[in-house]
């Protein structure tokens, strides 16, 4: 058994949680321990019984009901277009629920592929080198740098981001650090800056260290945080296209018009 790097943190939250080992790892090969082994027959069957019951009720009620996971990268606010989206869809899909989950970028293309999620949006790099995923492009991401508004620096007159030159670039944690350090070194670099950066567990710890005034932060124009009173923001040259997607293979019709209702609804704003 062989696992993706990108699973490798949910596995030893797991453990952390459950307090056992799950897992014996060498350099060739990933085995379950007997208790692992226990966990996963558990789950199994407990998966396969929630099956038959939904499938049961759905035939109670004479309709098939089904649920929607749509994971969107941590950190960004959508409410003021997918909140539409999502009652006109539902207001013509009345038997299917809808459930949003947020991950890191590298998270959620793993959840795409392991049908976790249906649908997934994130920057376009996320889905990128799987060609298991079809994807499009839905909006374009403007960089910012985020600081602290009592940071002594924000005072100064027509702020520009070489004056942080000296802070510390918090980022939250991932198992491909270093696409988080080349995506962070590309924005800073048409200012001159070579960033310090310190990874904090996620993106929600990154926004507090940035809130507490211990250094700054990359984020981009649809982060909700930037609503923040205590968070000032400038605009970055750097930009990245926004990516709506679902597995290509998928032979769900309601995921396929969720999918194009999203690509039609951000094409009229």
């Amino acid at each position: 058994m062989s696992l993706k790097p990108a699973i490798s943190k949910q596995i030893a939250l797991m453990e952390k949680e459950l307090g056992v080992k799950l897992f014996i790892r060498n350099n060739k090969r990933t085995e379950l321990t007997e208790a692992g082994r226990r966990y996963y027959d558990f789950f199994s069957r407990y998966k396969a019984e929630m099956g038959n019951i939904k499938h049961e009720v759905s035939e109670l009620e004479g309709v098939t009901s089904q649920t929607i996971t749509v994971g969107i990268l941590e950190g960004w606010d959508f409410s003021p277009w997918l909140t539409r989206v999502i009652k006109e869809f539902r207001d013509s899909h009345g038997y299917v629920d809808i459930i949003i989950n947020y991950y890191g970028a590298k998270e959620l293309s793993t959840m795409l592929l392991t049908d976790e999620v249906n649908l997934a949006i994130s920057l376009k790099s996320t889905f990128d080198s799987f060609a298991e995923i079809e994807s499009s492009n839905i909006l374009t991401a403007r960089k910012k740098l985020i600081y602290c508004k009592y940071n002594p620096i924000a005072s100064k007159a027509e702020l520009s981001p070489e004056d942080f030159v000296n802070e510390k670039f918090f980022a939250p944690w991932s198992i491909m650090d270093d696409s988080i350090v080349k995506s962070i070194n590309t924005s800073m670099q048409p200012y001159g800056i070579r960033p310090n950066i310190q990874f904090v567990n996620n993106f929600e710890s990154m926004v507090n260290c940035v809130r507490y005034n211990l250094g700054v932060a990359i984020c981009d124009e649809y982060t909700g945080y930037l609503k923040d009173a205590d968070i000032g923001a400038l605009d970055l040259i750097e930009a990245e296209y926004v990516s709506v997607a679902i597995i290509n293979s998928s032979t769900n019709d309601e995921v396929r018009e969720l999918y194009q209702i999203i690509k039609d609804a951000v094409q009229g704003l």
